[in-house]
């Protein structure tokens, strides 16, 4: 027993053959070629995602460092110009200072 001739072993095989026939070798050429653009941008395109993974990865817990010292209260004054304890007393109410004072 044979096969039918009307199925080909190879259907993508028929398919190019069949453009190769009714199109010409320049449009065999041009699927060629956008299959070629194809893998070569999406070769270019597996290091990009690598380094913006890898990227991502460092800058997270960075930003977990960053948004945990900047929301925690300080331990101690922030102005250590107008600390109380490294200036004289005032001859102005209790708790505010004489501005010649803090100056002095």
């Amino acid at each position: 027993m044979s096969t039918p001739d009307g199925f080909p072993p190879n259907p993508g095989a028929a398919l190019l053959g069949r453009l190769l026939e009714r199109n010409g070798t320049w449009a065999l050429l041009r699927v060629f070629a956008a299959l070629a653009l194809f893998l070569v941008l999406h070769l270019i395109r597996i290091p990009l995602v690598v380094a913006a993974r890898i990227l991502a990865g460092v800058m997270a817990p960075l930003d977990a460092y960053a948004t945990r010292h900047v929301s925690t209260p300080p331990r101690g004054p922030v102005n250590q110009f107008f600390d109380p304890h490294n200036t004289h007393p005032s001859p102005g109410p209790p708790g505010r200072m004489h501005w010649e004072v803090v100056h002095a």
